[in-house]
């Protein structure tokens, strides 16, 4: 990965006691929720140290106790921090207690400066949903709403804003990005992820507040024509597929909506997508589907 910046942004107010910063390398969105009682980290951040610092800084804009952390998926700069976060309630996928043991891991923190020996799994692994109190009506819901950028994303949504009338905030992880095209990588799902935001576009209602992971908040019709781009890219893959191009030659050969460099490290997950399905012939009614919490 070579060499970085390490940096702590200043928080920034969302919503009423909702606040997001942005924390380097890879300029990534940390949420912060406050209720009554308590506070909650989404993310953490790419390294235990890291993690630390940000449980911290929320001292900067809340007295409360940080008493839970969850982790939107498995990702360096996302997940790498949970193990500087102690004594609180951790919450992320429950693939992530495989992913984060994988050896590549191992690797990505070796190159960021730091044992993988110190990195730490969630406490609370779920599959589907779980809710954390922070006092009064605040609360926040974690949900696996479907599979994507990653085979273990979740949301964190905020259904008490603080406000009358408020239609809430969305922390989405990096299913949806405002600072760039999204990356499609080795764990991502050509076939799911529009299906997934399609989930996202209708949990959302209009004046939702959606919080990316990386890049500014964004409203439901920025999920809506990120959807559109993302569901671009695998009917590309299935165009492509259905005339026999050879894996080797798809990125070349295909007319995507994102630059090349964005698709590239995909193509064999995509590939290897189609071929299952090919071999399953579904009906129209098989694609899986997970309810809504």
């Amino acid at each position: 990965m070579g060499e970085r910046q390490w940096a702590i942004g200043a928080w920034q107010q969302v919503a009423d006691g909702v606040h997001r910063l942005v924390a380097q390398p890879a300029a990534v969105n940390i949420g912060l929720v406050v209720g009554p009682d308590a506070a909650l980290l989404v993310d953490t951040g790419s390294s235990p140290e890291q993690g630390a610092a940000l449980r911290a800084a929320a001292g900067q804009v809340t007295d409360k106790p940080v008493t839970a952390a969850v982790i939107t998926h498995d990702h360096f700069d996302h997940a790498f921090g949970l193990a500087g976060i102690r004594d609180v309630r951790t919450i992320g996928h429950e693939s992530l207690e495989q992913t984060l043991r994988d050896p590549g891991v191992a690797e990505q923190a070796r190159d960021l400066g730091f044992d993988a020996g110190t990195l730490a799994v969630p406490e609370t692994l779920i599959a589907q949903a779980d809710v954390e109190e922070l006092g009064g009506s605040r609360v926040v819901e974690i949900v696996h709403i479907g599979i994507g950028h990653t085979r273990g994303d979740l949301i964190a949504t905020v259904t008490d804003p603080g406000t009358e009338g408020f239609a809430g905030v969305i922390f989405a992880g990096d299913l949806i990005e405002s600072a760039g095209a999204p990356y499609f990588g080795p764990d991502s799902s050509v076939d799911e992820w529009s299906w997934t935001l399609d989930r996202l576009y209708n949990l959302a209602r209009p004046g939702t507040i959606i919080v990316p992971g990386h890049g500014d908040p964004v409203d439901r019709d920025f999920v809506r024509e990120q959807r559109d781009a993302v569901d671009a890219v695998r009917m590309e893959f299935g165009r492509l597929f259905a005339e026999g191009v050879p894996e080797a030659e798809a990125l070349q050969r295909g007319d995507w909506p994102f630059p090349a460099e964005h698709i590239a490290r995909v193509v064999g997950a995509a590939y290897a997508e189609l071929r299952e399905a090919a071999e399953r012939q579904p009906g129209a009614g098989d694609r899986p589907t997970l309810p809504l919490a």
